[in-house]
């Protein structure tokens, strides 16, 4: 996303709808009241799913910790990236997903216009300063048609938008 789409000096309007792409947009200010409930659901998922750096196929440690809750949880290893029921560090399953983590994905997913969707899985990505998640497709999960709802809390933090191919300048 190089490009000045969305200026650091901007003003973050909560309630603002920003359209990315086809069906890509980032509704801003949406969980922002909710931070203190969701950083609580948080540490009692990473009490029974803790944090990890997970390994690439390609046998790098990610710098960006990871856990899950829902059904399935993605995971990567050796073996490749994939969604499991299962948590490969503890050999449970992954701990339930919140109601509120299913509630603003649900809410989000209409407010991007899929009214029908119906979470199952949450990745929760815990970055620090010096953490980096390179750009990369979304490409894993099983059905194509439901949304991928991103929740961000905590400090500024730059996202790249891609497109469809490589080839494609990415926007900030």
């Amino acid at each position: 996303m190089p490009s000045e789409l969305f200026p650091l000096d901007a003003p973050q309007t909560p309630g603002a709808r920003e359209t990315l792409g086809a069906q890509a947009v980032v509704l801003r200010g949406r969980a922002a009241h909710h931070a203190p409930d969701l950083i609580a659901a948080i540490a009692e998922i990473d009490a029974r799913a803790p944090f990890r750096h997970m390994a690439t196929p390609s046998g790098k440690q990610m710098s960006v910790a990871m856990t899950n809750c829902g059904a399935r949880g993605w995971t990567t290893d050796r073996r490749g990236y994939r969604y499991d029921p299962t948590d490969p560090l503890t050999g449970r399953t992954w701990p339930a997903m919140p109601d509120l983590f299913q509630t603003l994905a649900r809410e989000a997913a209409v407010g991007a216009g899929f009214p029908d969707f119906q979470p199952d899985a949450c990745l929760i990505n815990r970055y620090i300063p010096g953490a980096r998640m390179a750009l990369h497709q979304d490409k894993d999960e099983i059905d194509f048609t439901q949304p991928i709802v991103s929740v961000s809390l905590g400090l500024p933090a730059i996202f790249l938008w891609g497109g469809q191919a490589r080839a494609d300048r990415p926007r900030r």
